[in-house]
């Protein structure tokens, strides 16, 4: 069965799209942003839930590319490989669309009763706005030489070190990796520009609070609706239902919560 990008796009209105580089800040600005508003959050990292029933359920005969590409090369053959060689890899490509297919229908069933912040792995630009909007899309870019710095020492990221650090030539295994983020985060940024997409790029000034404005104010989601706020309002509305008071307005219920 095939399913048209317009009829996903009908089921994805409710869905907020963070992609970018490693590193860029997806995964914590998607967890403030769904944290903060009440939103379900979605993640593909290959560490969270959601990746390991992905690759429970892995077919050869429907994903071959993902069945072939976790069985055929060793860590030490997989990791030897030249910076060409990585780039040249059309299995890999092929297999994050296999992944992607498995991550909207995921997110489609989140959807259904709930915004969601969907942190998921898209390079493929034209695919993503024809599923979604730009004003529910945001870049969260890093630059190389940050994404070198952070990525090896992230919790989430140790078994991909630690992999790296138990093979032979380790040092010119990293070396190659590094290249690769370098390559990665011009490629995404310009790709970005390109095709006219909201992009934060991170820099050692950043801060949770001023990236959480911005999207707020690119995504267009109104502050007054974060859960602390609806959390009194809803406590004001079971006062009104009590008779313990009387608010004949939002502001009034604004200025309530705001004490």
């Amino acid at each position: 069965m095939y399913i048209a990008n317009n009829i996903l796009k009908r089921s994805l209105q409710n869905v907020y799209f963070f992609v970018g580089t490693a590193c860029g800040g997806k995964t914590t600005m998607g967890k403030e942003l769904s944290k903060k508003y009440g939103f379900a959050y979605f993640s593909d990292n290959w560490n969270e839930p959601n990746w390991k029933e992905w690759e429970s359920i892995i077919d050869e005969k429907y994903q071959p590319y993902s069945y072939n590409g976790g069985k055929s090369l060793s860590n030490e053959e997989y990791f030897s490989r030249s910076v060409e060689e990585f780039l040249a890899d059309k299995n890999s490509k092929a297999a994050n669309m296999e992944n992607i297919a498995f991550s909207i229908i995921e997110i489609i069933k989140l959807a259904q009763k709930n915004t969601v912040v969907a942190d998921i792995w898209i390079e493929d630009f034209d695919f993503l706005l024809e599923i979604s909007e730009y004003g529910r899309i945001a870049c969260l870019l890093a630059p190389g030489e940050l994404i070198i710095r952070d990525y090896y020492q992230r919790k989430d990221h140790m078994d991909f070190t630690k992999a790296i650090q138990s093979l032979e030539n380790s040092e010119q295994k990293f070396a190659v990796q590094n290249e690769l983020f370098k390559i990665g985060a011009r490629e995404m940024a310009e790709k970005a520009k390109r095709h006219n997409l909201f992009s934060i790029m991170r820099s050692e000034e950043s801060t949770i609070e001023n990236t959480l404005m911005l999207l707020e104010k690119h995504l267009s989601v109104d502050p007054f609706y974060s859960s602390c706020n609806m959390m009194a309002i809803d406590e004001a509305a079971k006062q009104i239902e009590r008779g313990h008071v009387v608010v004949k307005t939002i502001e009034e219920l604004e200025e309530m919560e705001n004490g």
